[in-house]
Order: structure tokens, then C-alpha cells, then sequence
């Protein structure tokens, strides 16, 4: 499908679909629908006598063809996708074949419906064929379609008349597309559906017979029939519990408060949310305990954002906080936003969503008005996702809902929010035109969010967090394929996804930088209302976008060629990596410098992780080689030299080859001011007491950060100490202050200059922007520490003029100055800086929380994690950090914070858990000293703390057990390390249905990552959950900590590991079993062992075998799973021509006979069979070897 065009689609099908009209009844306690739908179709080809659509797990009642019965069959079945029952895991070749036909059906459909003979393909009137044709040369004649071809689309629909197919239908409990919640009797949850769409590109049809894609839309109705109430929904099934108020429902918000729901909340009544917009609402005539509701949706529209739910959901007009004095209204005017969550949440939904109408009246003031009429947002119980788009509305997980007193969720709930109502623009409105475009359909809308962000938190806010993703894009895009890769079809994997939402945004934000350098003042932010405008004007064929279409009028609007760019960024794989060097030429007063692009000899090999074991392991099976990346990258780049007037002089440059040389012109002679500077300098900075002014700036228009702390009693009390004497002359001799390469971000690259420090000082000091500051950040911390360096991150840290991620990097790096070298001098400022803020003075006991000024919560957190990560020589912890964060956790205080202090406490007991764990990985021995009552005391503290808390969440649980969940992680990375034995009664306790499903899931994750498959009846016990649990999110992510658990079985050697207890401490004296330990690590440190190691390891697991071929022979799981697990076991097991079969045969058992003599008697004897059977007591299994087993 992704080679196909729309038109060249529709003529292969042979017809195309206009509408389809859904009539849906949800059957809630027997996790049933029935459907009738009707789909109008109009034939593109005159000999067309079969219609093929999509329909995996409905069960098909009839079907009708413009009223005329028709027949139909199935090409293929999900009840196909199994083998015979005697097979085994080394038969999966046999399956495979299976699941590449059920692939097969996913382009033109599985169901295949034959046209009766009564119906023809009877041609159109020409007169509207005639008025079709002129509407269509107009269109050709518009000027802003930039597309060559104009799509033939309009003309053959209008070759014949369109039919009618009705299709009357059921579905129950599908494995995928749709989910019922709380539906058992024993569920505390409220009775709910929704669907999902999770695979992409084949979730809908099962729960409803369409053509399924991503291309092929039409306009929608919907009519919904449910109960109208919870004891409308009891009736219907026949039930009595709720009319004798024995049923009780509740929910954790209304435990945690004290009351239970119970027989009133019979009475809440079931709402209908679907896409479009709602036209009538009434009472089933044929049952008064029923409803239906109509939608019906105008705009053309794929199956993939089909959508509705249906629950007892309150209703939240989310319009109603725009303040239309003092807020523009644009968005507010055109868009109603309306809010649905489960009772007793409806604070968290206002809390959390408050911001969406700033984020609609952004979007449409920028970039055009909204496709649709309305905006829904829903929120459910176990969605398997965050949040999935559809057309005028968005599925999200609860767990996205916190309330007021809760603020870490901040930022990632806003900009996942954000980024589904920018889907509705690009990603559900305009489609990609092909699968390898889908990085620019997700990019566009990360991008968009992004910028909204940045409105809503600043610019600073925005850059950091740019930077940071650039990072993270250089650590991850080793041997990775390229954004646009050819071979990207579905299923797609979510990591993949994952990976393409972390590079995209940030390499539309470098394109945007060069089109602005290069070209007009404008970028993209011209470019992209220009291509929704085109979607709203029809002029994008099908509404797709393809990176061509995308390219093209880039070049339009920016008037330069973008060929290189889309060759390196966009179809190209990995980064460059510069090293830089500089030099002042004085006699000819130019800055020279030379650029060496090194990515093809120093990029390491790609790492070996757990998420990516898998598919790296299936590309070295196939001979699949892995991506270098490109051996030179070109393009502009800004060298921005601060030279000694402290005005910032900017040079555009271009890379053109792997090393590049440049000679910068130098602009100021005079060099007597650059002293006279520093002297003014240092002047200024002896006046000057506590933070100062931001506006306080010297006689050259120079802003200094970090002035602070500078009389000699707060340098003596804050061991303070300034640069030395000789920098200070260099300092002076130099020509130009600092100097930055990629002043504009127009690169994602790893860069090494070779600056001196006091420069990185200078611009630390001075330079405005934060990527700035964090790059000098950067280099102090990976350069060797001294006191002067401990004293420029400690004022970085203490002064609330930095934007505070710059103040966390400055802890963060204060870490490297905490040596013996230096009298631990690092970890000293760390505790002065955290006593200083957030302590009873001269103590370290902390005051009562007080968290209303974000930054300084941050910077709070972030203390006494960089002082856990302080290490002596020996990779172990200091006694007084163990203790100082052991007293922070035991006296904190929130009883007068407004705040949760949940995620702090979190924090804390992270910090503490690290202090445990030695960070020496040369050594293969333990030791804590246990011998020094001291250290023996705080362990036995620090492990008492986490049980404490743990059992006092229990209790009083937090915002989403978070305290349970860090509990669990902390004892599996004590566990994992030997501190510990973790018990596995108490994980079990954990993976009980009754309990969070977050905390399930890390229960679950945790048991398997400590061995629980290499036993039995853990093996049982897991698998046994992901077929039959009653949460979809436990059964779905079950099967990646499966995934995860034997990637880790393949990468690490676990051997059998003793606790470090208070008796005792572990030291390896033989070196033999060190050495052949060590050998079992370098041979899985490469693809090829490690797979070696997991076959030999799982060769003898029975159980494991078995549940891992009953998963992809369940139609309980639903397709992504069963294919992720059937990739796995080609990896492992090799294929066999072979299988059991059972021969019936006579029975060699003797036989008594009775036989009736007359007179009352009977003679009994015994009857044998032939001589050969009696012989063989035990039959056995006669094993053939046959081939094109089917």
C-alpha cells in the first residue's frame, strides 16, 4: 500500500467508499456488539462482481447488496493464525507462513463479498457527469497546487451509480480494537468501552466490517444504542443485584476518601462520545431502558480515526475557562472543547486540561482554522497508550489526570495533550502519503506543540529542552535507519515510533533555522499554515503529504534548494561528530580554524540494550548489515566570536568537506581594552553584594551571572576560591572573550573545541542564551576538577537569575568536584547550597516543604540526587551523604505545603537507594565495610526508611502509588546488585489484581528481570495473567517485560547472588571463578554470544517453550503480541520438517467378557488382541517425517 497512490488504489480495488453509516448496540455485561453498517461504494471498474473489505473479528450475519442478499466468504481468519494442537515451538516457519497471508489481507481486505447477479454497474447521468468533469478543470486551474499530477479521482466516481452494502453483524470481546472495563461483577470499576487503535492500520475492523487503512476516507454517521443508566444496564442483563443493592461499584479516588459508591450511583447515566458531531439523542422504541445517539461527521475521514466510548462519564465544557477579557478568543469562539472522565475526577480534569483553549487559540491564530466542529477529550481506565488521536477527539489513559497538589506530571501531561489536538491538524486530517513519510506527519505535530510550549513556559524552557532532545538523538541514532526509511510498513513497532517522535521535531527545527539563514525572514512557519491550507482547499491529493510534496514547496517558499538537506537529515542515518581546534594568528589578526568531521571512525558500535536486543539480533541473523552514518555533512553553520568590546560578532560559514578550513577576520585592535575590562571587571564584581540586579549591567552593555557570593566572609564560609593569578593573565593576553561554533542550533552533532576554561568561565558568566551556559556546563563537568571550577558551578547554582535546568546541571556537575583530591570539596557546597535554601539555620535538618516556586522545588530535588551519585576510590558512598540523606527523608515535613510531596519523597528514597550501591565496575567484590558499626547502623537505617514508607503507601496510598512503585524499583537495583534478597512472596503480593495497575506492571516487570523465568511456575503464573487478566494494559505490556526479561536473559550473566547482610560482607578470593566470570560477560557483550547464550540457556525451559508457543496460537492476544513473540521464537529455535501424530490403534489391554449361560449364570473370561500388542506394555510415539505439512 505505501507504493500506491490513492487513485491507482481505488482503480485496483475496483471501487472506492464515499460514506459509511454505523448502527452499533452495546451489549456491556456480555462484551458484545451488534452492528448493522452500511457502506456506499461506487464502482470504478464496470466488470466489478466482487467487493473485498476488512473484517477479522466479527461474526458476519448477512449480507445485502442494494436490499439483495448477497453471498460472501473469508480469504483468511484470525481463527486461521494457529497450528494443530501436537505442534511445538520448532514449527514456527509453518506459522509464519500463516501470519504473512494474514498480512496479506491487510491492503485489499479478507472478507469477500459477491455482487448478485440482479445488481448491475449501471453507468452515471452525463449531465452531472459533465458538471463533475468542469468542477474538476477548475480545480486543475487553482495556482497553490503544487502536486504535477491532479488526481483523476473525481472523474471516475462519477462514472457509476454508487451502490448500497449492508452488512448485519456481532463481535464479542474482541483481542483488539476495542476494550471493555469494568464489566465482571467482582470489577471495581465503572462499566466502559472504548476502542483503540492499536495496531496501527488494523484495529478498526475488527470490531467493525470497513476498509481499513489510512487512505481510503469517507464521511461517517454513527447511531449508538446503550442502557441510559447503570440499573438500566443490570435490567437488561437480567440481573438483580443491583435492584437489591447488593452490587456495589467504587473506584481508588472514592477509597481514598472514605466513601464507597454504591446503590445510587445505579442512577448515573451512560454518555456516548464518538467523533463528529451529535444530532439527536432519544429513547429505543423497542426498549425504554435503552438510548440512542446520533453523530454524524462531514468531513472525510479514515477508518484508523474512527472512535467512540461509551461510560457513565461526566462532562466538563473546557471552553468555559478562556477569560474573554483578557485572552484571545479566536480558538474559544469557533472550537466548543468538552471534557469527559470517569465520577470523581472531574477536579483532576480541570486541573490537568485548564490549558487547551490556549493551546486551540494558538494553533488556529498560527496555522488556520480547525477541521472540525468540536473537541473531545475522554478519559479512561487502562487505554494501552497515553493518548491516541481520532477525528475531532482523543482517547486518553486516566493516568494522565493529577490534581492540583501535584506538580511533576506538568509538563509531559500538557505536551501530550497538546500534541493529540495538533493530530487534528496534521497526523488525522492530513494523512502521510506513504509510510515512510510518517516521520513528517509526527514531526509537524511535535513541532507545532513544541512551539506552543515555548509560548507557554518561555524560551528558554523551549531551547533547553531542544538541546537536551539533541542529545538523547545522538545517544540513540547509532546504527539506527534513517527517518524516512523505504522499508517502514506495518505493524510498526512502537519503539520505532518512539525514536521518530524523539529526531523529528528537532530536525524540522534545524531545517527552519537554515531556511531562515539562507532564504526570506520566514520559514516554516510560513510553510506549514501553507500546507493546511492547501488540505482545506482540497488541493492535497487524498489530504496525504508526502516528504517530496513537503520538500517541494519549502524550496518554493524559501527560494533554495533543500536536497542536500533531505539527503543527510531526512534519508541519511546518523550525526556528525566535530572536533574543533582554534588559534589566534596574530601577525595577520585572524581567527583561524579548522572543522574535522571524525563520525566514520570514532561513532562506537551500537550498544546492546534490551528494548533493541531483538531486531538487532534478527538483523544479524538475516545479514543485515547495520547503518553507518554519512562520512560528511554539509551545511551553514554560525561561529559566533565575543571579542573584547563584549559585543558578539556573527560568521556564517559553510561545511562543505570532512575537514574544513577557515580564517575568520578579527574586528577590534585595540587590546588595551580587553584590561581595561577586566579591571572594571573586578571591580565592579568587589562592590557588589548578594544575587543583584538583573539589570544591573556594567559600562559595556555586559550582563554578569553568578556575581553573587563575592565579600571575603562569604568566601571564607563557602570555601570559595577565584581563578588563579596566571588565568588571569591569560585571561587578559587573549584576543576575543569566547567563541561559539552552532550558535544557532542549526546541527545535531556531538562537538569538541578546544577552548581554554576561563573562556567556558566567560561564557558561562555572560552569554544569554542556555544551550550556551549548559555547554560550559558540559565542559566542566568532563574536565578535570579544581576548586576554582566547584566555585563557578556553586554561584551557577545559587543564583535564581539562571534558568533553573541550568542550575540542576550545575549540581549535577558539582559532583566531579567531590574528590579527595580537593578534601571533598564538591560535596561540601552541595550540603551548604541544600542547608542554605531549604534548612534550619546551622543545621541540616530540613524546614517544613514549601514548593509554590517551581525552580526551587526542582533545584530541592535535584541536591540530593547529585549527592548520591559522590563516590570515594573504591566506588562506594560517603558515610556523611548516607547520613545527611537519611535525615532529610526521616524529618521531612509537608504539613504545611500546599503540594504533595510524593514525587519528592520519591526522590529522596532514589537518592538513598544509589548511596548502597557500589559504582566500582573493574572490581568483582563487595565491600561496604560492614565491619565499621557506623556503616552497619545507616544501612540497616536506610533499608528501614523504605519499608517504612512502603507499608505507610499501603495505607495511604499516593498520587498513583508512585511511593510503591519507586519502593519496588529501588529493591530490584539493591537486589540486582547484592545489597539485598529481594522476596518473592512479597513481588507476588504486588501482581494481584486488586491492586494499582501501575504497581502491577512494575511488579510483573520486576519479577521477571530477577529470573522468574527460569522457574516454572513464575513462567505459568505470568503467561496464565496475559491471557486471561481483566486489564488490557496488564495483558498488553506484559508481553514486552516477557520481551525485555529474555533480552536480559541473553545480555547479563546472572549467577545466584548473596545478600550483603549486616553479618557479613562478600569478598571473591578466587580468581579462577572471577576470571570465568569474566569471560561470561565479554562473550554477551557481542550479538552473536549473546544469542548463543539465551538458546543455550532457554534449551531445557519445557514451560517457557510452551507459553511462549501458546501466545502466538492465542487469539486472546491480540496481533502486534503474537508477532513480537513469533519473531522471537524463529530467533531461538530452529525450524524442524517434522511432528508428532497420534495413530489410533487396538487397545493392548485385555478385556473381560460376561457371557450369559442360562439358569443365572454367566461365564466370564478374559480376551486379548493379537500377540505384538500384549507384548508392548507402553506404545510409542511413532515420529514421520513428511513435508508441506499445511
Amino acid at each position: 500500500m505505501s507504493d500506491i497512490d490513492e487513485d491507482e488504489t481505488c482503480i485496483g480495488r475496483g471501487f472506492s467508499i464515499t460514506h459509511q453509516k454505523v448502527m452499533i448496540d452495546v451489549d456491556f455485561m456480555d462484551r458484545k456488539l451488534r452492528g448493522c453498517t452500511e457502506m456506499t461504494i461506487i464502482p470504478t471498474d464496470p466488470l466489478l462482481r466482487k467487493i473485498r473489505i476488512n473484517s477479522y473479528d466479527c461474526d458476519i450475519v448477512s449480507i445485502h447488496i442494494n436490499e439483495i442478499e448477497a453471498s460472501f466468504e473469508y480469504l483468511f481468519s484470525k481463527n486461521e493464525l494457529k497450528l494443530y494442537k501436537r505442534s511445538s515451538v520448532h514449527q514456527h516457519h509453518l506459522l509464519r507462513k500463516k501470519f504473512e497471508a494474514f498480512h496479506a489481507t491487510f491492503e485489499y481486505g479478507n472478507l469477500s463479498i459477491n455482487i448478485p447477479k440482479s445488481v448491475k454497474i449501471e453507468a452515471q447521468d452525463p449531465k452531472k457527469n459533465n458538471e463533475t468533469c468542469i468542477q474538476t478543470e477548475e480545480k486543475e486551474k487553482e495556482p497553490d497546487n503544487l502536486d504535477d499530477q491532479v488526481s483523476a479521482k473525481d472523474n471516475i466516481f462519477s462514472l457509476f451509480l454508487p451502490i448500497v452494502v449492508k452488512i448485519n453483524y456481532s463481535v464479542k470481546n474482541p483481542s483488539t480494537g476495542l476494550t471493555f472495563v469494568g464489566c465482571d461483577i467482582d470489577d471495581n470499576k465503572y462499566p466502559h468501552v472504548y476502542t483503540t487503535h492499536i495496531p496501527i492500520s488494523a484495529a478498526t475492523s475488527n470490531w467493525l466490517p470497513c476498509i481499513e487503512g489510512i487512505w481510503d476516507r469517507c464521511t461517517w454517521d454513527f447511531e449508538i444504542t446503550v442502557p441510559k443508566t447503570l440499573r438500566d444496564m443490570w435490567i437488561l442483563s437480567d440481573s438483580s443485584k443491583s435492584l437489591n443493592g447488593n452490587h456495589v461499584y467504587y473506584d481508588k479516588d472514592s477509597i481514598d476518601d472514605g466513601h464507597l459508591l454504591n446503590e445510587p450511583n445505579d442512577h448515573l447515566e451512560f454518555k456516548v462520545i464518538c467523533i463528529g458531531d451529535q444530532l439527536d439523542e432519544f429513547t429505543t422504541p423497542e426498549n425504554n431502558h435503552k438510548k440512542t445517539v446520533c453523530f454524524s461527521l462531514g468531513s472525510l475521514v479514515s477508518s484508523q480515526f474512527v472512535s467512540f466510548a461509551v461510560g457513565p462519564f461526566d462532562e466538563i465544557n473546557l471552553t468555559n475557562f478562556c477569560n474573554t477579557d483578557k485572552d484571545d478568543t479566536l480558538g474559544c469562539d469557533s472550537v466548543e472543547v468538552l471534557g469527559y472522565c470517569l465520577p470523581g475526577r472531574v477536579l483532576e480534569l480541570r486541573n490537568s486540561c485548564m490549558f487547551i483553549y490556549k493551546a486551540i487559540d494558538f494553533f488556529v491564530r498560527e496555522y488556520g482554522s480547525y477541521p472540525y466542529n468540536v473537541f473531545k477529550l475522554c478519559f479512561v481506565d487502562d487505554h494501552p497508550t497515553s493518548a491516541v488521536p481520532c477525528a475531532s477527539m482523543v482517547i486518553a489513559n486516566n493516568n494522565l489526570l493529577f490534581p492540583p497538589d501535584i506538580v511533576d506530571p506538568i509538563y509531559s501531561t500538557t505536551r501530550i495533550l497538546t500534541f493529540t489536538l495538533a493530530n487534528q491538524w496534521i497526523g488525522v486530517n492530513i494523512v502521510p502519503k506513504h509510510w515512510n513519510d510518517i516521520w513528517l506527519t509526527i514531526g509537524l505535530a511535535y513541532y507545532i506543540t513544541d512551539l506552543f510550549l515555548c509560548k507557554l513556559m518561555g524560551n528558554n524552557d523551549y531551547r533547553f529542552r531542544l538541546k537536551k532532545a539533541a542529545e538523547k538523538v545522538c545517544e540513540e541514532d547509532i546504527g539506527r535507519p534513517a527517518l524516512a526509511d523505504p522499508k517502514l510498513i506495518p505493524p510498526i513497532d512502537p519503539f520505532s515510533i518512539e525514536f521518530i517522535s524523539l529526531k523529528a521535531p528537532v530536525v524540522l527545527h534545524i531545517l527552519e533555522k537554515r531556511l531562515t539563514k539562507s532564504g526570506p525572514s520566514w520559514g516554516l512557519s510560513r510553510i506549514i499554515p501553507k500546507l493546511f491550507l492547501q488540505a482545506m482547499g482540497g488541493n492535497l491529493i487524498n489530504n496525504t503529504l508526502s516528504t517530496s510534496h513537503f520538500l517541494k514547496v519549502s524550496e518554493k517558499v524559501s527560494r533554495i534548494s533543500l536536497d542536500i538537506f533531505a539527503q543527510q537529515w531526512i534519508h541519511g542515518q546518523g550525526y556528525p561528530r566535530l572536533r574543533i581546534i582554534q588559534r589566534f594568528n596574530r601577525k595577520k589578526m585572524l581567527i583561524e580554524i579548522g572543522i574535522r568531521q571524525v563520525q566514520d571512525v570514532e561513532t562506537p558500535p551500537k550498544p546492546l540494550t534490551i528494548t533493541d536486543f531483538f531486531d538487532d539480533a534478527k538483523y544479524y541473523v538475516d545479514n543485515i548489515s547495520i547503518p553507518s552514518p554519512l562520512p560528511v555533512f554539509t551545511g551553514t553553520m554560525t561561529i559566533r566570536i565575543h571579542e573584547t568590546d563584549g559585543t558578539p560578532y556573527d560568521h556564517v560559514v559553510e561545511i562543505k568537506e570532512a575537514f574544513t578550513k577557515l580564517d575568520i577576520q578579527y574586528n577590534i585592535k585595540n587590546k588595551r581594552l580587553r584590561k581595561n575590562q577586566l579591571k572594571k571587571q573586578k571591580k565592579d564584581m568587589m562592590d557588589i553584594d548578594g544575587l543583584g540586579d538583573i539589570d544591573n549591567d556594567n559600562d559595556f552593555g555586559v550582563q554578569y551571572f553568578g556575581n553573587i557570593l563575592q565579600s571575603e566572609q562569604e568566601m571564607k564560609d563557602w570555601k570559595l576560591e577565584e581563578w588563579p593569578k596566571e588565568d588571569e593573565e591569560k585571561m587578559s593576553d587573549e584576543a576575543f572573550e569566547w567563541i561559539r561554533f552552532d550558535a544557532d542550533f542549526e546541527w545535531i552533532c556531538l562537538m569538541w573545541v578546544n577552548q581554554p576554561d576561563y573562556m567556558y568561565f566567560s561564557q558561562l558568566r555572560q552569554d544569554r542564551d542556555v544551550i550556551a551556559q549548559y555547554e560550559a556546563i558540559q565542559y566542566f563537568s568532563n574536565c578535570k576538577a579544581n576548586s576554582a571550577y566547584s566555585t563557578v558551578l556553586l554561584r551557577t547554582l545559587m543564583d535564581s537569575r539562571y534558568y533553573y535546568g541550568i542550575r540542576c546541571e550545575a549540581a549535577l556537575a558539582l559532583v566531579k568536584c567531590a574528590t579527595e583530591e580537593l578534601n571533598w570539596l564538591g560535596w561540601f557546597h552541595l550540603f551548604k547550597a541544600f542547608q542554605t535554601n531549604y534548612c534550619f539555620p546551622n543545621s541540616s535538618i530540613s524546614k517544613s516543604n514549601n514548593f509554590s516556586n517551581l525552580s526551587e522545588y526542582y533545584i530541592q530535588c535535584v541536591i540530593p540526587v547529585a549527592m548520591s551519585k559522590i563516590r570515594d576510590k573504591n566506588g562506594n558512598s560517603l558515610i556523611q551523604v548516607k547520613k545527611f540523606l537519611a535525615d532529610l527523608l526521616r524529618y521531612n515535613d509537608n504539613s504545611t505545603n500546599k503540594f504533595s510531596d510524593s514525587y519528592y519523597i520519591c526522590s529522596l528514597i532514589n537518592s538513598l537507594a544509589s548511596t548502597l550501591i557500589s559504582e566500582n565496575k573493574e572490581s568483582y567484590e563487595f565491600n561496604f565495610n560492614l565491619n565499621i558499626p557506623e556503616n552497619k547502623t545507616i544501612i540497616e537505617t536506610i533499608l528501614s526508611e523504605i519499608e517504612r514508607l512502603q507499608k505507610i503507601d499501603q495505607l495511604l496510598p499516593s498520587f498513583q502509588n508512585i511511593i510503591s512503585i519507586t519502593s519496588l524499583k529501588i529493591k530490584y537495583n539493591l537486589s540486582k546488585a547484592g545489597v539485598i534478597l529481594f522476596d518473592f512472596q512479597e513481588i507476588l503480593r504486588y501482581t494481584r489484581l486488586a491492586n494499582y495497575s501501575l504497581v502491577r506492571l512494575t511488579a510483573f516487570d520486576v519479577l521477571l528481570k530477577l529470573g522468574g523465568l527460569r522457574q516454572s511456575p513464575f513462567t505459568r503464573y505470568v503467561f496464565s495473567t496475559m491471557f486471561n487478566d481483566k486489564s488490557p494494559i496488564v495483558r498488553r505490556y506484559l508481553s514486552f517485560s516477557v520481551s525485555e526479561a529474555l533480552a536480559l536473559m541473553a545480555l547479563s550473566d546472572q549467577q545466584d547472588q548473596t545478600p550483603i547482610t549486616t553479618e557479613q560482607m562478600i569478598i571473591e578470593d578466587d580468581i579462577d571463578k572471577a576470571i570465568e566470570q569474566k569471560k561470561r560477560i565479554l562473550v554477551r557483550a557481542n550479538i552473536s554470544g549473546a544469542i548463543a547464550a539465551l538458546k543455550q540457556e532457554i534449551m531445557e525451559e519445557e514451560t517457557l517453550k510452551e507459553e511462549l508457543w501458546a501466545c502466538v496460537n492465542s487469539d486472546k492476544l491480540d496481533y502486534v503480541v503474537r508477532l513480537n513473540f513469533l519473531n522471537i521464537i524463529s530467533l531461538l529455535f530452529d525450524p524442524k520438517e517434522s511432528r508428532v501424530i497420534t495413530l489410533k490403534i487396538p487397545n493392548s489391554r485385555p478385556r473381560l467378557i460376561a457371557q450369559i449361560i442360562g439358569e443365572g449364570k454367566l461365564i466370564i473370561r478374559k480376551e486379548t488382541t493379537e500377540k505384538e500388542f500384549t507384548e508392548n506394555k507402553k506404545l510409542p510415539k511413532i515420529k514421520i517425517k513428511i513435508s508441506n505439512i499445511k
